[in-house]
């Protein structure tokens, strides 16, 4: 069975869970790009009546210990997870880990680097508003940064509405940080196969992340024969249609099955809460059963 294009599948039959959400793989914290500290966004799983959440910051783990305290004092099971932005034929991908190792040396040394490539993205956003004329200091944007290990254009885009560059959030992506605006500096990515050997060399699975309804066959087939364990079929992204269709290459190419909410809080996100989107127990278990 080849790996079609999405846009060109006609609409499945609609398969979305009719159960009750029992995991949530796909959530961020304040370590990279969310609102919530890990403690709070592991309380607010709970109160959802999640009973497993993977904490999926981007490209950082610095949030596990936190969530891994949090999530055994509300009794629920936490897998650990990353989102990994990667370069994959030409197109920007984001890929999710799941059961790794944290302290494992191939993914700490990938993740630092990555960091640090991040920093310097963001002075160079800075430094193109600048040329424009607007005086942002990298004093303030820190400010805004805090805690996250993953610095990028949310925490830049709240700045300049702090600062009153802007009237808010989304007008400073449509004004400056949108990919044709003139503050957009390209995020740092590295080869897809990279993030996938490190992910299993510290023991965990590499799935794609929210793949849409504009994947080219080319990414999913690229990143297959470089080892991709799975899909993120259920997000919120994704109308039925899209859930049944990558359900069918899962099914048909012998990929694992994930899903989850990709939730971030915040005043500025219309995110779904925390299990809203992810997983029931039955494919959960499936998910565990070959994954963990």
């Amino acid at each position: 069975m080849d790996l079609p294009d999405a846009d060109c599948s006609p609409p499945l039959p609609t398969v979305m869970p009719s159960e009750p959400i029992y995991a949530d793989l796909h959530t961020h914290t304040h370590c990279s790009d969310g609102h919530l500290a890990p403690g709070e966004l592991v309380a607010r799983a709970a109160e959802q009546g999640l009973r497993v959440l993977a904490v999926t910051d981007h490209d950082t783990v610095e949030g596990l210990p936190a969530a891994r305290d949090a999530a055994a004092t509300h009794g629920l099971r936490l897998v650990p997870g990353v989102e990994l932005s990667v370069e994959v034929a030409d197109r920007a991908v984001h890929l999710l880990g799941y059961g790794f190792d944290p302290e494992h040396p191939a993914l700490t040394d990938y993740l630092a680097a990555f960091t640090a490539r991040r920093r310097e993205r963001l002075q160079r956003m800075v430094g193109r508003l600048a040329d424009q004329g607007v005086d942002l200091s990298m004093e303030v944007v820190h400010r805004h940064v805090g805690t996250s290990a993953a610095p990028g254009r949310p925490h830049l885009a709240r700045a300049l509405a702090a600062e009153g560059h802007v009237d808010g959030y989304r007008e400073a992506f449509e004004q400056y940080l949108s990919r044709d605006q003139p503050g957009y500096v390209p995020a740092p990515t590295r080869p897809g196969a990279e993030a996938i050997e490190a992910l299993h060399a510290a023991g965990g699975v590499a799935a794609v992340a929210h793949p849409g309804q504009w994947m080219p066959s080319t990414v999913l087939r690229t990143l297959r024969a470089q080892g991709l364990d799975g899909v993120e079929c259920y997000a919120s992204s994704h109308p039925d249609y899209l859930v049944d269709y990558y359900r069918k290459i899962c099914q048909g190419h012998d990929l694992l099955m994930t899903g989850g909410s990709d939730y971030h809080g915040g005043p500025e996100a219309k995110d779904a809460e925390p299990g809203t989107v992810g997983l029931t127990r039955d494919h959960w278990e499936r998910f565990r059963d070959a994954a963990l």
